[in-house]
């Protein structure tokens, strides 16, 4: 009952998020302490810690927070999903989650952003777990910032997401988990029409040509995402333009990967092993899993019916659904309802300080 009480505060926070005027706005961002980190971690469990993971640590005030939102983005993005260069601030999640008191540690996953390129075959859900969990490690123990976290909420869009479904179902090294974007089935006609076609290999693309990627990394063609992330009614020209600006790479196993993974039936599924208070939040219209032929997202009790064969009761399942929105719930127009829904559930489960 705390966590559908908590929902109430809603209103609060999508007023206090939206309705400050620019240069109060810019005022609190000028008093946010970020600091850039790079750290050592595995893709297995036996190997050295011979690759680098970039994060980037945020918090307001004097003392740092006991509790670290880890910001996971999806498959083509990197951290700058949840801190978008556009809108001064209505589309930063980062700036959102410190207003409210907590640090967030927001990274490039390997193989993307300023994070090590293995060569591709080894960017993938298993690896990138175990370097996810050297992350965390890393956060609880002081090694970021000098002074450990006490508790950790993971926050993952879409394929990171994904990646908490792994990582947490193994090592139960977190406190929370808020799943965006990130269902158990998928809508075929979209990917096969609108996804698949639209990735091609990102040495072909002039933003990444110079980099000397191995042909199993891929991007999204140019000037495509909105067809593949959105929807017009909660588009906005300039969110797509920095989008398209900031993109990233996927590899082409990440991509098998999660073919393998949604196939899994209920009662095996990664979920299986969530066992933290658990929200699910996603777009009513997402392209990427709603439709008549998957599943219908007119109703949150439907999809939560749906998902909770997937997770354990101690997950205690809460499912959101964000109206007229696609699969980027963050940088859509509704930006700030989704965060304050994300942030309203936080505070109920694991306080700031």
């Amino acid at each position: 009952m705390k966590r559908l009480r908590s929902l109430a505060l809603v209103p609060v926070l999508l007023a206090a998020l939206v309705l400050v005027p620019a240069e109060s706005a810019s005022a609190s961002l000028a008093s946010m302490h970020c600091t850039q980190h790079t750290l050592p971690v595995r893709l297995s469990e036996t190997g050295a810690a011979s690759y680098s993971m970039w994060g980037e640590l945020c918090y307001r005030g004097p003392r740092q927070p006991r509790t670290v939102q880890l910001l996971v983005h999806g498959a083509g993005y990197n951290h700058v999903y949840f801190d978008i260069p556009y809108g001064n601030g209505y589309y930063s999640y980062v700036r959102a989650a410190t207003l409210v008191g907590y640090a967030t540690f927001n990274v490039d996953r390997i193989g993307t952003g300023r994070s090590s390129h293995p060569v591709s075959p080894l960017v993938n859900i298993a690896g990138g777990s175990v370097a996810l969990h050297d992350a965390i490690t890393a956060l609880r123990s002081g090694a970021v910032s000098g002074t450990g976290f006490g508790k950790v909420i993971w926050v993952g869009h879409s394929y990171g997401s994904i990646y908490g479904w792994k990582e947490i179902s193994t090592y139960h090294d977190v406190d929370a988990f808020i799943n965006t974007a990130a269902l158990h089935v998928f809508n075929q006609p979209h990917l096969n029409a609108n996804i698949f076609p639209n990735f091609y290999g990102a040495s072909s693309d002039p933003a990444f040509a110079g980099l000397g990627l191995d042909p199993g990394y891929l991007t999204s063609k140019p000037d495509m995402r909105h067809l593949m992330y959105y929807v017009p009614e909660t588009s906005d020209a300039g969110a797509l333009a920095a989008d398209e600006a900031n993109k990233d790479v996927v590899s082409y196993t990440q991509l098998t990967d999660l073919a393998a993974i949604v196939a899994l039936p209920p009662a095996s599924a990664l979920t299986q092993g969530v066992t933290v208070p658990t929200l699910i939040l996603n777009g009513q219209a997402d392209p990427m899993h709603c439709s008549a032929v998957a599943e219908d997202c007119t109703s949150s009790e439907v999809v939560q019916q749906f998902e909770s064969q997937y997770y354990p009761p101690q997950a205690q399942l809460r499912t959101v659904l964000i109206p007229k929105t696609g699969h980027n719930t963050v940088t859509s127009t509704t930006s700030p309802y989704s965060t304050a829904v994300m942030l309203a559930w936080s505070l109920s489960v694991a306080a700031p300080y």
